[in-house]
């Protein structure tokens, strides 16, 4: 509640020094203002709701997709690539009802994870475009594996020395050999 108190009071004080010098506003802030005006205020429990649903529907949906690959067939692990690759988009829009869709875009690109959300969210468009355009399925499964590694990689990002840790685990456990 103080940072969203904080927030609005620098918003009010960066329009009100535009209107007084004339200064107009660059695209991405109009862009953004456009966005917000999309997005309604919603109260703290709208909030909640909205990502435990979001969350949960698209965690159970990625979930069910598992379902497909009991049908052995290209078809059943083209339909779970796609319904899994859904799931997390689903999942992903969840915490923009917890930050909003402005401070988690924010968040997302941040220059510390940046590189790392932009591979993760080309790789879940080309898993689900590669999956529903019949693309040969040994493509798609070898792009699920990529976006699981890269959806890792980005969630990681998010740890305090996280990525740090994991790169220290693979150099102790994998690379140790290759050192002698």
């Amino acid at each position: 509640l103080k940072f969203a108190r904080k927030k609005a009071m620098a918003d009010l004080i960066r329009d009100a020094k535009r209107t007084l010098t004339g200064q107009p506003k660059s695209q991405a802030e109009e862009l953004e203002d456009q966005l917000c005006e999309m997005c309604p205020k919603l109260t703290y429990t709208q909030r909640i709701t909205g990502f435990c649903a979001c969350w949960g529907g698209g965690y159970l949906l990625a979930f069910c997709s598992t379902l497909s690959l009991m049908d052995y067939t290209e078809q059943g692990i083209r339909n779970f690539a796609a319904l899994y690759v859904l799931g997390n988009v689903i999942a992903l829009c969840s915490t923009g009802f917890l930050l909003g869709p402005r401070r988690q875009c924010k968040k997302m690109f941040h220059p510390t994870r940046r590189v790392a959300c932009l591979i993760y969210l080309v790789l879940l468009v080309a898993v689900f475009v590669c999956a529903l355009a019949k693309v040969p399925f040994g493509v798609v499964i070898v792009l699920f594996f990529m976006q699981c590694g890269a959806a890792t990689w980005y969630a990681i990002s998010y740890i305090p020395y996280g990525r740090q840790m994991v790169k220290n685990f693979f150099k102790e456990t994998c690379c140790k050999s290759c050192k002698k």
